[in-house]
């Protein structure tokens, strides 16, 4: 019980470093108050994307969306209701467990 612990405790460490740099990084490309106004349009490639943060609308902001970080530094903001938007989240999240698996 304890093995299974410690690995997920640092998944979790990392996932909230993770979000926290990437919302403090999403201020500073000119999202008005670190926030999304919009959706944007079409898909994105998986290969391109290097992790995400989720804007909800408790934080302050007017619509919930999540935000993909890209290799090249760039964000998007797309719609959570889309279906391969939470498809691209939880690869994403598989990504993060295979790396802490190699880790542990």
């Amino acid at each position: 019980m304890a093995q299974i612990r410690a690995p997920v405790i640092v998944l979790l460490v990392l996932l909230a470093v993770g979000l926290f740099t990437t919302e403090a990084s999403a201020a500073k490309q000119g999202f008005p108050r670190g926030c999304c106004t919009s959706y944007s349009q079409g898909r994105m490639d998986m290969h391109h994307i290097l992790g995400f943060s989720i804007q909800t609308v408790i934080d302050g902001c007017n619509i919930d969306a999540i935000i993909f970080q890209t290799f090249r530094g760039r964000f998007q903001c797309v719609d959570p209701t889309k279906g391969w938007v939470m498809k691209a989240v939880r690869k994403l999240r598989e990504r993060a467990e295979r790396l802490n698996k190699k880790r542990s």
